[in-house]
């Protein structure tokens, strides 16, 4: 039986070349991703993104199960390019400011510390098994990074009071800077991630 189901009769296409269930699958994650990105989370709708692949509402609902079903696809990607990019911090030598530049271009560039609040406020997040541990390696790969004289529990509650910063300011930092009389914008972004990593990580 086709894995599309009676849906893909009326054929989905690519150009003129039949997309197979996988495919179509990877480019609705894709297009919703992109979606998301320019439109936020209220922009992300089944509608929207079926009508840009090319099919229909239910071939959506058949992969995804349901909007949350795609928007927790659409975040547990996110969150395995993060974690990885993350885990090879050693591998690939980034600096403090890299390091926090690579967390905020998914946590807010691409808006999924908003997809994924309101999938956990909702209930309707990630499993907790999908975290576990993931990123249990980094504390020890920042030991070289922070300044001398510190110590784990230093590492360990640094890395967590960046990453909160990080995904309150992709959540709530334009009405906090509002709130502060401060101005927003990349500019003022970009600063707080330099003034972090200096203060923070120590460069």
């Amino acid at each position: 039986m086709n894995p599309l189901g009676e849906a893909s009769n009326r054929s989905v296409f690519l150009g003129r070349r039949r997309r197979s269930a996988e495919e179509t699958k990877r480019i609705i994650l894709d297009v919703a991703q992109d979606q998301l990105a320019a439109h936020g989370l209220d922009g992300m709708t089944l509608d929207a993104i079926a009508a840009e692949v090319g099919v229909s509402r239910q071939a959506v609902l058949h992969h995804f199960g349901s909007r949350a079903g795609l928007m927790r696809a659409v975040v547990g990607e996110a969150w395995g390019g993060l974690f990885s990019a993350l885990s090879s911090l050693d591998a690939s030598d980034l600096g403090p400011r890299e390091f926090l530049d690579t967390v905020d271009q998914v946590v807010r560039k691409k808006g999924h510390a908003r997809i994924g609040a309101w999938l956990l406020l909702s209930g309707k997040g990630l499993p907790p098994e999908v975290f576990e541990g993931v990123l249990a390696e980094l504390p020890k790969q920042a030991e070289g990074r922070v300044p001398e004289g510190a110590t784990q529990k230093d590492v360990e509650f640094g890395l967590l009071l960046v990453a909160a910063a990080l995904f309150g300011d992709a959540i709530f930092g334009e009405r906090l800077r509002q709130a502060l009389g401060l101005p927003d914008g990349e500019e003022e972004r970009e600063s707080f991630r330099a003034w972090m990593a200096e203060r923070l990580i120590g460069r």
